[in-house]
């Protein structure tokens, strides 16, 4: 199936490695051209010369730390001085660090707020207009399976991406008209290194090991597996294709049947 994103222009955020660097590759091997951003210039001067070369892809990056506030504006500058605008943005950020609701911080909160809803909601209202204009655009944030079922010990989680997914429902109706559509991605236990690290952090407080902990979360699992990453990747690919043009306001789990509820 051709998706249609040949020559499309794509901002991947967090891109240099787990989730966000599978998107940036399954985009690229669709033929879209990438600007990619993370906070490690040198991870991210590694994946742009890598994919370019593997895929024949511009790739374009700029090392940006997305929990700061003045972040956005740059990213923005330089992703449309690069690009003139983009078809498609792909919100996606680093997870917060663990805390119970009750003892989390307020300079937790605020970092969490700025890092994963301010960040989506900014960059979304930055390249809008450009898409409105051209009568198309497709805007994906991926989110957690917090959204819907807040996970223990992850309070700042599973309240901004319950947050960004209010947000991004609301915002869906505002644009459809336009050619626009906005949509959240929920991936489940997907195999990465902030996978890794959460397991060894329940490890280190059970007295257990990470293999322990990382059979235990593939039993809880119907499929008795973790995803991959590139299965999560192809999801997103396809909600960014010209093939999903009536699909919007969505809330799209990708967890091989983990949740427990119906959305």
């Amino acid at each position: 199936m051709d998706l249609g994103l040949r020559g499309k222009r794509a901002l991947v955020c967090a891109s240099s490695k787990g989730l966000g660097l599978a998107i940036a590759e399954t985009l690229a091997a669709e033929g879209s051209q990438l600007f990619i951003c993370a906070r490690s210039n040198e991870e991210l001067a590694s994946a742009a010369k890598r994919i370019a070369k593997q895929y024949d892809v511009r790739v374009e990056y700029l090392a940006v730390d997305l929990s700061q506030p003045e972040a956005v504006e740059k990213l923005a500058a330089a992703v449309n001085e690069k690009y003139s605008g983009i078809d498609i943005l792909i919100n996606n950020v680093g997870g917060p660090a663990p805390t119970l609701a009750g003892e989390t911080t307020l300079e937790q909160w605020q970092i969490g707020f700025q890092q994963i809803f301010l960040s989506a909601t900014m960059l979304s209202q930055k390249f809008l207009p450009a898409m409105k204009a051209q009568n198309f655009g497709r805007i994906i944030t991926v989110t957690s399976l917090s959204a819907v079922e807040p996970i223990e010990r992850l309070a700042v989680s599973n309240a901004m991406r319950a947050a960004i997914t209010g947000y991004t429902k609301t915002l869906s109706r505002e644009v459809a008209s336009h050619g626009v559509t906005v949509n959240t991605i929920m991936p489940g236990i997907i195999h990465t290194q902030r996978i890794e690290n959460l397991r060894q952090n329940l490890a280190e407080r059970q007295g257990t090991t990470l293999g322990d902990e990382m059979r235990r979360t593939a039993e809880n699992i119907p499929m008795k597996r973790l995803g991959r990453p590139e299965e999560f990747a192809a999801a997103v690919a396809f909600i960014a294709s010209t093939k999903a043009s009536y699909i919007s306001g969505a809330n799209l789990p990708v967890d091989g049947g983990a949740r427990n509820s119906w959305a």
